[in-house]
């Protein structure tokens, strides 16, 4: 099993990688070229940005106990 730093390591990669994905999206936006599925892929990389952000920090905090 993994031990928790190596699981908090992999977990802020996926979000650094899923935040820049998202930048992309919301220039879109922006510039007013968002698509449907552009849209749902959108709310498809908040949703796992919110999962990944709680995980880390029941992590972090069950780490610090």
């Amino acid at each position: 099993m993994k031990d928790a730093k190596q699981l908090i390591h992999e977990l802020e990669s996926r979000k650094d990688t899923l935040v820049q994905e998202l930048k992309v999206l919301n220039e879109k936006e922006s510039q007013s070229e968002l698509n449907t599925q552009d849209s749902h892929q959108k709310y498809i990389i908040e949703r796992e940005l919110v999962e990944i952000m709680d995980r880390l920090t029941q992590y972090k905090f069950l780490m610090k106990t």
